[in-house]
């Protein structure tokens, strides 16, 4: 079976879905003749099993059965805004491994780096965030949100806990399986020790993820398969 992508609120039971230009590519590519088993994925949650038809010069897919996943528990990675094209591959793989959102953050050292991310980016990071729960079958693709300084993020409402990505830090703690987690991830050469006062003062608990310093995309996903396993503690007692 095909995995594609659909908009959003477009999966509706026995609806003819009409495919973007892009998922009509990734057909070509793969060879998909006229009734083939598609699954279409929305990144909200709705997944629905079809059949690929010729809608005059478009390609649908005519819907046969749908299911709906409930939102996982928040996952939410804030990561210093670095250089963009590992930026990129971070939120590829960060879809893949249960991240609920991806918020990159203005931060003193990510502000000096000449091929950090900025706000022009965004479309396709977001893209390519959503392009990889294809692979992964996942049913909720990560929102991906403005880049915003640390101290505005801090800002913000949060619940649940909060850890800071820290060479220094404890071994991670147990996590209960439906409990929300942000994860704050330094830029290359990491927070500055004033943003680190920040990140504590806000309740965030300094967590070693790994036997080294990492790369913040690496530091960033050690969190999310750190807090895969946490759950699957929790949930199973």
């Amino acid at each position: 079976m095909i995995t594609l992508l659909a908009r959003p609120g477009s999966l509706v039971a026995g609806a003819a879905v009409p495919l973007e230009a892009e998922e009509e590519r990734h057909l070509a590519v793969r060879r998909a003749g006229l009734d083939s088993a598609i699954e279409l994925l929305d990144g909200a949650g709705t997944r629905a099993d079809g059949r690929l038809l010729q809608d005059g010069r478009r390609l649908t897919v005519r819907v046969e059965r749908l299911t709906t996943e409930p939102q996982p528990a928040a996952m939410v990675l804030a990561v210093g805004a670095g250089d963009r094209d590992r930026f990129g591959l971070l939120a590829e793989q960060a879809a893949q491994l249960g991240a609920t959102r991806l918020v990159p953050l203005e931060t003193d050292r990510a502000v000096s780096v000449a091929t950090r991310l900025r706000h022009a980016h965004l479309e396709r990071l977001r893209r390519r965030a959503r392009e990889a729960i294809k692979q992964s079958g996942a049913a909720w693709a990560p929102a991906v949100d403005e880049p915003l300084p640390l101290a505005e993020f801090l800002s913000r409402p949060r619940v649940g806990t909060a850890w800071l990505a820290d060479a220094e830090g404890a071994a991670p703690p147990g996590l209960p399986a439906a409990d929300p987690l942000t994860v704050a991830v330094g830029p290359e050469g990491g927070f500055t020790a004033e943003e680190r006062a920040l990140l504590l003062g806000a309740g965030f608990r300094p967590v070693r993820l790994g036997p080294h310093r990492l790369r913040f995309e690496t530091a960033a996903l050690a969190a999310l398969i750190t807090a895969w396993l946490a759950r699957q503690r929790g949930r199973h007692g």
